[in-house]
């Protein structure tokens, strides 16, 4: 399934990577990327919306200036690597959390998670998705299996 996928400073927080921070980061990873800045009238929110081509295919994805990043047309697992560096570029520490849109179940994303532990968090076995069995996503995949 390929829900968009939500990445966010918890409620009441913020980061401190402004849009053409993330514009400037984004261009190093993938160079070939098309950034149109926009404003949210209704949020009273800056944001940079972005396409970039992964395999030969279009992928979208926003960053709210300051709030959250949001990557679309792909999986967890095709996204989790993109979402373990873009956390990285936050200072040690800063909290974040995470949903896919098929499920409003957010998951607290542990400093410097890998990948693979980012998919764990996010993928069809029950963490961040509808499918497969209700789990305690607090805990660590590992204590999960």
């Amino acid at each position: 399934m390929q829900d968009a996928i939500f990445v966010a400073a918890p409620e009441g927080m913020s980061w401190p990577l402004g849009r053409h921070d993330v514009e400037r980061h984004l261009a190093t990873r993938f160079p070939g990327v098309q950034t149109w800045h926009k404003y949210a009238p209704v949020s009273r929110a800056d944001y940079v919306d972005f396409e970039i081509t992964i395999d030969g295919e279009p992928r979208h994805g926003t960053y709210v200036d300051h709030r959250h990043l949001i990557l679309r047309d792909g999986t967890p697992e095709f996204w989790a690597d993109t979402i373990a560096w873009f956390l990285g570029l936050l200072p040690p520490g800063t909290p974040a959390v995470a949903m896919v849109e098929s499920n409003e179940d957010i998951v607290p994303i542990p400093a410097a998670a890998s990948s693979r532990h980012i998919t764990d968090l996010l993928d069809e076995r029950g963490c961040g998705t509808t499918a497969g069995p209700v789990q305690d996503c607090s805990r660590s995949p590992e204590a999960r299996r």
